[in-house]
């Protein structure tokens, strides 16, 4: 089943409050936007803290949440005083635009470091975030430095006013896009994932096995690679006295060991039940048996869960010798790997 991810939620209500309240503003008369400018103010200035709340959660930045309600609520309350107690439309502007601003301004330190490692849609994302918080700027500026003298009827039928509303429905729609798209990959790449991934202990199942694989074999043209074959001793006997459930630690922890033990370029995965394969560059058969070797004696010294239960693994080793004979090779590590059961268990079988 679909999860949407909780910032789209906080997304679409920064998009629905701010299109209310131009809406809103759109059938009313000047004096009636002047009686409800706070109102009108806590749908525009809500709506950013949603929006810049979602994009917070998007890119897993710092939450600065009590310093952005304190905010909001003090442009609220300077809103309030300008529109029933001093009357300065001037003013009410400035201070709309310059809560938005900073509200904006507060997530492009996360923005910047979620920047730093996405791919391309998600720094287009990015830039198109940090055009928005820079268009705001801006506006507030000019409002700042030249409308100083300008009130409400006569900003209405400006060309400056139609211009800032025509930006903000095209920034709108943009960025609704790229948040939309950046969604939708996002969700494509955890479910491609998912598909190759093994439930329980999070290695590659035998589909993503063999998916990476033939990207590594090409790689490194079939040279110096090994296939590890290795199955956990008598753990049907572990799962028959102790239960599944420790049964499924142990292997989430023979999991944890081998991937502690490999470099991050290499492949393990689980293949069946407690059976595991690695695929691994070494330099020759003795570094690859060393390596296994150095698995096994970990393995047989440590003791799992809080039963303190003894486990020991036994494994078959085979050389890939071209990029064609991946099938092959596991087979050969797969018959090694029983003759290692066959001769006691807790041994490498590699010829």
């Amino acid at each position: 089943m679909f999860h949407a991810p909780k910032y789209l939620f906080w997304c679409g209500i920064g998009y629905i409050l701010p299109s209310s309240a131009l809406g809103i503003q759109s059938l009313m008369t000047n004096e009636q936007m002047t009686l409800t400018a706070p109102w009108i103010g806590i749908l525009y200035l809500c709506g950013t803290w949603a929006l810049t709340h979602g994009i917070r959660l998007k890119v897993k930045a710092k939450s600065y949440f009590l310093a952005s309600l304190l905010l909001v609520l003090c442009g609220i309350c300077l809103l309030g005083y300008l529109s029933y107690i001093d009357q300065k439309f001037w003013l009410r502007m400035l201070t709309i635009n310059f809560v938005i601003t900073c509200l904006l301004a507060m997530v492009v330190p996360g923005v910047y470091s979620y920047f730093k490692q996405v791919s391309l849609l998600g720094k287009i994302f990015c830039f198109s975030y940090f055009f928005l918080t820079i268009y705001n700027a801006i506006r507030f500026l000019v409002i700042l430095f030249y409308l100083q003298d300008i009130d409400a009827i006569n900003l209405s039928f400006s060309n400056w006013w139609m211009l800032m509303l025509a930006i903000n429905i095209i920034l709108s729609i943009w960025f609704a896009i790229i948040i939309v798209a950046t969604t939708i990959k996002e969700q494509f790449t955890l479910l491609n994932h998912e598909r190759y991934q093994d439930p329980l202990t999070k290695l590659y199942n035998r589909r993503g096995f063999f998916e990476k694989t033939d990207m590594l074999i090409k790689k490194y043209q079939a040279a110096n690679l090994y296939i590890i074959m290795c199955d956990i001793d008598h753990f049907k006997k572990i799962n028959d006295t102790w239960g599944h459930a420790i049964g499924d630690k142990i292997l989430c922890d023979i999991a944890h060991i081998l991937k502690d033990s490999v470099r991050e370029d290499d492949l393990i995965a689980r293949f069946g039940g407690e059976e595991f394969v690695i695929m691994i560059k070494c330099s020759n058969y003795a570094s690859t048996i060393k390596l296994a070797d150095r698995i096994r004696d970990r393995i047989e010294k440590q003791s799992f869960t809080e039963h303190y239960i003894d486990v020991t693994v036994s494994f078959g080793i085979a050389e890939i010798e071209s990029h064609t004979q991946l099938l092959q090779t596991l087979e050969l590590a797969d018959k090694r790997l029983y003759i290692a059961k066959n001769n006691g268990r807790n041994q490498i079988c590699f010829h």
